[in-house]
């Protein structure tokens, strides 16, 4: 009896001692996790005024990706290695322009297979459009103020995320637009499958035509398109509206690695009014 009494006693202290290693562990790792954060933040706050510096450091009457902030680049810090990534917003269609732009949003939605009572939802709660939809939330008949704001007007998710149907792949709200941009699509940036989303007449074959042109020559003005093999004066006429040679807003990406832990920078960058106007640190 003595020995289970004893036995027990040990059982119950080893796992006591068990518990309190592991609650021991668990704050040391949550107060590395702060410390690296915090180095992180100088980190990210002195790299700074360097992609800020390689966006305005190349010619702005137009954008391409053959620029030098269109280029990753890599260095070591004394907290680490740091990646600095910058792309445009101009790249992508604004959401909050579907007002302005409903032609290009009833193709868009056609072309990814997107119920086209959503844009009427999206309509409504960027306060474009009168009326009401079924929603746990308040309409907030505003713009948005960020993508996920998506979820909240019912979009499913894999309209938002991307969805296959039969052997076509329709890519996702999330990956084609922003709530960042001057509301024009930047033509010499503008990936695949948002130059498709541009016009019902625009098929892959143009779509990689014109990839192929930019990488050689970017466009100076957005006329130049229909020197474009397929491209015509009608398609210029429908999107010249909504589309553009350069762009205002960049997205800065910093990614730090340090003491086994990746720590991440986001920030948008006007570079018209010169100032930040989203930052973010995950």
């Amino acid at each position: 009896m003595t020995i289970l009494l004893a036995l027990g006693l040990f059982l119950s202290s080893t796992l006591l001692i068990t518990d309190l290693y592991l609650s021991l562990l668990s704050a040391q790792r949550a107060t590395n996790q702060v410390y690296a954060r915090t180095q992180a933040l100088y980190v990210f706050k002195s790299a700074l005024p360097l992609a800020i510096a390689l966006i305005r450091s190349d010619d702005t009457s137009i954008d391409h990706l053959n620029e030098r902030w269109a280029y990753p680049i890599s260095f070591k810090t004394e907290k680490g290695e740091l990646t600095i990534s910058i792309y445009d917003e101009d790249r992508f269609i604004n959401l909050n322009t579907a007002g302005e732009n409903q032609e290009l949003f009833k193709h868009l939605f056609s072309f990814l297979r997107i119920d086209s009572q959503y844009l009427d939802r999206l309509l409504i709660w960027i306060g474009k459009k009168e009326g009401f939809f079924d929603t746990p939330y308040p309409i907030k008949r505003r713009p948005l103020d960020s993508k996920e704001e998506l979820l909240y007007v019912g979009f499913k998710e894999e309209d938002l995320q991307g969805k296959t149907i039969g052997k076509d792949f329709y890519p996702g709200l999330w990956s084609l637009t922003t709530v960042y941009s001057s509301g024009k699509v930047n033509v010499n940036t503008a990936p695949l499958y948002v130059l498709l989303a541009l016009d019902k007449d625009m098929d892959e074959s143009l779509a990689n035509r014109i990839i192929e042109k930019r990488s050689k020559e970017p466009f100076k003005r957005v006329e130049d398109l229909v020197l474009v093999e397929g491209f015509t004066f009608d398609m210029l006429y429908r999107m010249r509206n909504y589309i553009d040679t350069k762009s205002r807003f960049f997205h800065m990406v910093m990614d730090l690695k340090s003491g086994g832990y990746t720590i991440s920078f986001s920030a948008v960058y006007d570079r018209q009014e010169g100032r930040i106007v989203y930052k973010k640190v995950y």
